[in-house]
């Protein structure tokens, strides 16, 4: 459902970073797009490939996207639940910064960066609901994050970075019940 709305169309061009176990490249595959989804964990890029296996429109790749030179741009680059871990895969000094200049790059004029993620200020956090990657209360309110791990951004975070990267578009879709 998160990708409903965005129209993904048969003659689309789509990389997927961190495929998880294919449930989203599943359905990528199924809108008929040519779809590349990189997998870090050989285990979860196996699952991906299993998932797919009677779409020959989807290419999976276990790898780092960091260590992956692409000669081709997409018209749709998705982080589903991946951007939070950049620093996990990452040896650069702004993790962030320096992967949101990347996939700029990889995209299309006219391309669209979809990035899905937790919402730091989201009411269950302010509830005392632990943080999800840290199983902790209160860490993405009071900013307790450790640096070069994973981190949880609020809406003026991500407009920040966004911005910072050159991004001009900048859209967001809420999920609701």
């Amino acid at each position: 459902n998160i990708l409903r709305p965005i129209n993904i169309k048969r003659d689309f061009d789509v990389l997927e970073i961190g495929g998880g176990c294919g449930a989203v490249t599943r359905y990528l595959g199924e809108t008929g797009a040519r779809v590349v989804s990189v997998e870090g964990a050989f285990n979860r890029a196996k699952c991906i490939k299993k998932r797919c296996d009677d779409l020959e429109n989807v290419k999976v790749i276990c790898s780092n996207i960091e260590a992956i030179k692409f000669e081709n741009k997409f018209d749709v680059v998705t982080l589903i639940g991946v951007f939070e871990y950049t620093p996990n895969y990452s040896d650069r000094i702004n993790p962030f910064d320096s992967a949101l200049t990347e996939y700029k790059h990889l995209l299309k004029p006219g391309g669209a960066l979809i990035i899905a993620i937790e919402n730091k200020m989201g009411l269950k956090y302010f509830a005392g609901y632990n943080e999800d990657h840290y199983l902790d209360p209160y860490v993405g309110i009071e900013d307790r994050y450790v640096e070069k791990n994973v981190r949880t951004f609020g809406r003026q975070e991500i407009i920040n970075l966004l911005k910072r990267n050159d991004y001009k578009d900048i859209n967001f879709l809420y999920p609701f019940p």
